[in-house]
């Protein structure tokens, strides 16, 4: 389903949808590129399920990965996450981890829309998905929020979450490039994605 990215876009999803899905990875990375793109795997998988009227988080999920064609992380993807070889290799794979994502989710596709920082979250989800020959995974509806809050704040070229915060005077709460803490703080840019305005 086609999204506006127009104040009315934004507008009508709100009054269309029960939820917002936040949806935040993290993946196998190297300092030098070695992991190519479509060899990259999810080591971390977030969300949060957030109501569409008030903005309040209903439900979270968040889940340490097992990676199976890189099992061993490189020491710039352990600095960058804060994740450790130790956790690693006592996550469960993709497959088991996807499966108790999807029972988490709403039963109906159509209640929600798929939200994420940028568009590339969604396409590691089903580079995994096809690592592990499962079904792609297909939103009704995606919604790249780093192009809503670009679009909203009258702002080029798109930005960070980092950069969104410092725009907007916010403090992030966590440690960036943990999945649950990304997307925790995601929902506090919310308001001026949907609304453009602080949340009262």
């Amino acid at each position: 389903m086609h999204v506006e990215y127009t104040t009315d876009g934004m507008k009508h999803i709100l009054d269309t949808k029960k939820y917002l899905l936040i949806v935040d990875v993290e993946h196998t990375c190297t300092e030098d590129g070695s992991i190519p793109p479509d060899m990259r795997e999810i080591i971390e998988l977030g969300a949060v399920l957030v109501c569409a009227k008030s903005f309040d988080v209903i439900s979270e999920f968040n889940s340490l990965v097992s990676p199976i064609i890189h099992p061993i992380l490189s020491d710039f993807c352990i600095e960058l996450t804060g994740i450790n070889q130790e956790q690693i290799s006592q996550a469960q794979p993709f497959s088991a981890v996807f499966e108790r994502f999807i029972a988490w989710l709403p039963s109906s596709t159509t209640d929600y829309v798929f939200c994420s920082w940028g568009a590339y979250d969604l396409d590691q989800i089903n580079i995994d998905c096809n690592h592990h020959n499962l079904d792609e995974f297909s939103p009704t509806m995606k919604l790249n929020l780093k192009k809503g809050f670009a679009k909203s704040q009258r702002i080029k070229p798109q930005v960070g979450m980092r950069k969104a915060f410092e725009l907007k005077g916010l403090e992030l709460a966590g440690k960036h490039h943990r999945s649950l803490a990304d997307v925790q703080n995601i929902v506090k840019l919310l308001p001026y994605i949907f609304l453009q305005t602080e949340k009262q």
